[in-house]
């Protein structure tokens, strides 16, 4: 009796996932000639996760994990046709509309992430390095990401269109994810005034990085830091915060200054909602050595030195939680994809992948994670069994 209870209970984990899964990408279109069509898209796409998630990492892995658990796939997704072949899966990735699977990861993690408000909203680039066509430099695929600090979330990705850059995708981006009551964090590629005003409109705030291709912009607020600086902020209106993190032989001294002092800003109208100048002052010392570096921001935040210091450490949540996560537990920059629309399509299922994988608190690395998925079945179906992250 126990035993009957026990496999219903793991047998309805599978079912929440893969009909999360069916919900969410049931508006795609199937690109494949209807007369030929032996699998369902659906099916294809939900073992596909699963293989990676049990550690594939290119089609032929894919392909060769339906195999090996044939029996369990067709308990639970009725293949009348038995597993997908190789040719089946690469045909799927290749023809997909990575802007109509982006928009179902969009809407699946909407179905099943709990996302918080006044939280930050991360927004980075990565290139895919293993796309890089022999012969022509800078030809990879470019992936711009937003990511849920916090809740440790990947929540969508745009990639950059072929000779242009972040700029244009950004827009897109935000547009497509709801980051209403949230702070939004870029750096210096998406300072732009458009950009600050997508933000603002949509309901978010912004800290916005500022460096050389803001060549004057960035020239008058650190000359007016430098004269704040002089005087040890007497007289300058202002809030500090200073913090001292020590680890792996290194120490690291942040100092963390907001104004809204801003009426002297020439130009300042044209940044919607703009409120506050950041410093930050990094003093780092690894084995004796120190070095100090400046970094300047504008916000349309109050001037709250500790939410700002907090809301800037989590933007490199991206870089080491998601982007640095891919090259290592995935081998993301190691893939060689080229036909079609392979690159793309793998790196947002990946990303489906990670957010599961994130939601397990227990220790390990994420590519240790995604191997003992695939040794353990009662691992990898609490995995899927997750309702709500």
């Amino acid at each position: 009796m126990n035993t009957e209870k026990s496999e219903e209970h793991i047998h309805s984990k599978e079912e929440i996932f893969r009909d999360s899964i069916f919900e969410a990408f049931s508006e795609l279109e199937d690109p494949r000639n209807r007369d030929r069509i032996t699998h369902k898209l659906s099916d294809i796409l939900f073992i596909t996760i699963c293989a990676i998630l049990c550690g594939a990492n290119n089609i032929k892995e894919i392909a060769a994990y339906a195999k090996r658990r044939e029996s369990w796939l067709t308990s639970l997704l009725s293949l009348s046709n038995g597993v997908p072949c190789y040719v089946s899966f690469w045909w799927i990735l290749v023809l997909l509309d990575p802007e109509q699977v982006q928009e179902s990861f969009v809407n699946w993690v909407k179905s099943v992430a709990n996302l918080t408000k006044g939280k930050v909203r991360a927004i980075d680039g990565k290139a895919l390095r293993g796309t890089n066509k022999k012969g022509k430099s800078n030809s990879f695929v470019h992936m711009v990401s937003m990511w849920a600090c916090t809740e440790g979330l990947s929540l969508g990705m745009v990639k950059v269109d072929d000779k242009s850059n972040e700029i244009t995708a950004i827009p897109k981006l935000l547009k497509m994810i709801d980051i209403k009551g949230t702070i939004v964090t870029i750096d210096a590629m998406g300072t732009q005034t458009a950009i600050a005003e997508q933000i603002q409109d949509n309901g978010g705030d912004y800290i916005l990085a500022l460096k050389g291709n803001h060549s004057t912009f960035h020239d008058e607020v650190e000359n007016f830091f430098n004269q704040a600086e002089a005087v040890e902020f007497d007289g300058f209106e202002h809030s500090s915060y200073h913090v001292i993190e020590q680890g792996h032989g290194r120490t690291e001294k942040r100092e963390v200054y907001v104004t809204e002092d801003i009426k002297w800003l020439p130009r300042k109208e044209e940044w919607k909602g703009l409120k506050s100048l950041i410093m930050i002052v990094s003093e780092r010392t690894v084995k004796g050595v120190s070095s100090i570096f400046r970094h300047y921001y504008i916000s349309s935040l109050e001037g709250d030195a500790r939410t700002v210091s907090h809301s800037i450490r989590s933007h490199w949540g991206i870089e080491n939680s998601c982007h640095w996560v891919l090259d290592i537990g995935f081998r993301e920059d190691e893939q060689k994809a080229h036909a079609g629309h392979i690159a793309e399509n793998f790196a947002i299922l990946r990303r489906i992948v990670l957010n599961l994988l994130k939601q397990d608190k227990r220790k390990g690395g994420i590519e240790l994670k995604r191997k003992e998925a695939g040794w353990d079945p009662d691992y990898l179906l609490e995995l899927l069994g997750v309702k709500s992250f």
